[in-house]
């Protein structure tokens, strides 16, 4: 009976922090709090199965100068045969960080990456949940920020051998929405900054802000992973964030009147952008057939410091063969 179910290949990462500052000094910010899940659990003893099927990490206190801290992390990562469906696969990754400070710009109570996914037997691509994704208390430069997260951007199941990269899914339909929102907003934001235009523009296509490329990244992804049989292609980036709203500060003067302190910052859906900072991107997902890749803050930083940090990370992946083990 076990040889005509599927063997699935566990694969699970997630990490705290991790990054690369220029200025003031040069730093390398290793994987904080990093756990990995990685292999095939079939033909183990239950024993060694409940060894080998959990992760978990705990840090605190992390600190490098005054530039960025955490007053505590936990990851996991996780991997079983489902009880609600015969023969699937389920793999869980979750990343935590909690009262993180960024240069005392970008402050929050708490961030959560979490991803799991259900592999079913004869369905080559998963389903996947961002079930427990969200954001407490994020502020930048005391602003309170709201990101609205889509949890349901990847949310159907798909048949056969579909991809999560062909143009008439769900979540490809609203990666073409988000570029196009981007692209507009670029427009209106390279005169007045071009370093940040420059910077979303290398980021999203490499450098061609001509975002009508969408389509055809997204089928040239889909022709690699198809004809390789590894799904290593660079997929295509969007995000769990619809918009964010920062909203001001409300003070009173001297006589009593109440004024409003507008934030020092621009968004246009995940984005933003602080002049003499840098830019933040939130819940950034990167997809391919069978990968998903979330990091719930990413920063290009610029002036009072230089250099990039990812923040809240996890990965899942992992794949299944008829056969057996």
């Amino acid at each position: 009976m076990a040889n005509n179910l599927p063997a699935h290949y566990f694969h699970a990462e997630a990490h705290a922090l991790t990054g690369k500052l220029d200025l003031p000094f040069k730093e390398e910010i290793k994987k904080q709090a990093f756990v990995k899940l990685e292999g095939r659990l079939a033909a183990l003893s239950e024993d060694e199965k409940a060894q080998r099927s959990y992760f978990s990490q705990h840090s605190k206190n992390y600190r490098l100068e005054s530039i960025i801290s955490y007053g505590a992390a936990h990851t996991q990562v996780s991997g079983h045969d489902s009880n609600k469906h015969r023969g699937a696969s389920v793999t869980l990754a979750t990343s935590v960080v909690e009262d993180l400070n960024v240069l005392n710009v970008v402050t929050a109570d708490r961030v959560v990456a979490q991803i799991s996914t259900t592999h079913f037997p004869d369905i080559y691509s998963p389903k996947v949940s961002f079930l427990g994704t969200h954001f407490e208390n994020l502020r930048i430069a005391r602003h309170k920020a709201e990101p609205f997260l889509n949890l349901a951007v990847a949310g159907e199941k798909l048949d056969g051998k579909a991809l999560w990269l062909d143009k008439s899914t769900f979540l490809m339909k609203a990666i073409e929405g988000q570029y196009e929102r981007l692209k507009r907003w670029l427009g209106g934001l390279g005169g007045a900054d071009p370093s940040a235009s420059a910077s979303l523009a290398n980021i999203y296509h490499k450098g061609d802000p001509n975002y009508d490329q969408l389509r055809l990244a997204a089928a040239a992804a889909r022709e690699e992973d198809l004809r390789t049989g590894k799904g290593e292609s660079r997929g295509i980036t969007c995000s769990l964030v619809e918009n964010v709203e920062i909203k001001d500060i409300s003070v009173k003067t001297a006589d009593g009147k109440a004024i409003q302190i507008p934030p020092p910052a621009r968004s246009c859906g995940h984005v933003i952008h602080i002049p003499d900072f840098g830019t933040i991107f939130l819940a950034e997902l990167t997809v391919n057939h069978n990968s998903f890749d979330l990091t719930m803050i990413r920063l290009e930083l610029g002036c009072l410091a230089d250099g990039s940090a990812s923040i809240a990370s996890c990965n899942v992946n992992g794949g299944s063969k008829p056969g057996g083990p």
